[in-house]
């Protein structure tokens, strides 16, 4: 079977904390760009209210009730397109991938860089936070985001302080949590890593979307690899 490869080459830089600036037209949506935002955060929220947990039904919530007009935004460090244009042509992939399509040149992606995790690694995944304290739209008590990765991208043994769950949007990847070995995960399919539960993900030859949602302790330097 040929493998899919795709060179992507990005600066990638660490985390930091964002300095937003607002849109133009005095930082509010013109209605053209709010619809994909609205489409995006009203298909997200249906997709959470499906995951049979709290901080499930709680993104969902908070994803119906966010007020788009307090949409803000940096200029975004990374270009996640060759990656989301390949998984939105895989065929298993959810409708939702074409909202995720229309809203990403709208959002700040950067490459995940927490501590022990290789630069090679980090360039090969991107990630950008929607809803929560460093989102687009500003919310506490929860984050919530999308993530993409390129295909043979080996994601190490990690754990952080927060509750997890992924959402596979599109493409087929292997997952392990603690010692009960790879499990191969599909679109459709939520992927949950308890607080501090060490877990990993692995890309093989179909790129990855998901989309991700952290609840409890939210504080993002607490990601550690094994």
């Amino acid at each position: 079977m040929v493998k899919l490869h795709m060179v992507i080459a990005p600066k990638c830089h660490a985390i930091r904390p964002h300095v937003f600036t607002l849109q133009p037209r005095n930082g509010a949506f013109a209605m053209k760009d709010r619809n994909p935002f609205n489409d995006l955060f009203l298909s997200l929220s249906e997709a959470f209210s499906k995951e049979p947990r709290a901080g499930g039904k709680a993104a969902a919530e908070a994803l119906r009730a966010a007020d788009l007009g307090t949409y803000r935004r940096t200029v975004s460090e990374e270009d996640p397109l060759t990656v989301l244009k390949a998984v939105s042509e895989l065929p298993d992939a959810l409708p939702l991938v074409q909202d995720v399509l229309r809203c990403a040149p709208s959002l700040d992606w950067t490459c995940w860089a927490g501590a022990g995790l290789s630069d090679d690694i980090s360039s090969r995944l991107f990630t950008t936070e929607l809803l929560g304290p460093d989102g687009h739209i500003p919310a506490d008590g929860l984050r919530v985001g999308l993530l993409a990765s390129e295909p043979w991208t080996d994601y190490p043994l990690s754990n952080h302080s927060g509750e997890e769950t992924y959402l596979v949007i599109s493409g087929v990847a292997e997952w392990v949590l603690e010692d009960s070995g790879y499990v191969e995960r599909r679109p459709g399919e939520f992927v949950h890593h308890p607080a501090w539960a060490m877990h990993g993900r692995r890309t093989t030859q179909q790129p990855f979307l998901g989309a991700w949602r952290w609840s409890g302790d939210l504080d993002l330097s607490s990601f550690s690899v094994a």
